[in-house]
């Protein structure tokens, strides 16, 4: 269950409900989305075409989320931005260890 913010009111209903299922699942797996990206690197291991300052910057939004998430004990934020911290880490490392 989504932490109730004290600025929120709260919403029992069908559709707040759904949205909210919605959300879990849609939190939790957006950063999966990377996935490919990261097993194309280490399998092909070539970085051509991918750009080191777009995952670095991923690196840095995840994080605020991340900080985000825990100030305001949201877990599905927490767990977004850890995620997101670690597949886009990954990644520049990836770019690191394969470019040219």
């Amino acid at each position: 269950m989504l932490h109730q913010h004290p600025v929120h009111k709260s919403h029992d209903s069908l559709f707040h409900k759904a949205l909210n299922a919605v959300i879990i699942v849609v939190a939790t797996a957006s950063p999966l989305i990377t996935l490919p990206q990261l097993f194309d690197i280490y399998t092909k291991k070539n970085v051509a075409g991918v750009s080191p300052i777009t995952w670095i910057a991923y690196i840095f939004t995840a994080t605020i989320w991340f900080a985000y998430g825990i100030i305001h004990r949201e877990r599905v934020i927490v767990i977004n931005g850890a995620l997101g911290i670690i597949l886009a880490s990954l990644i520049s490392f990836g770019i690191l260890i394969y470019s040219r």
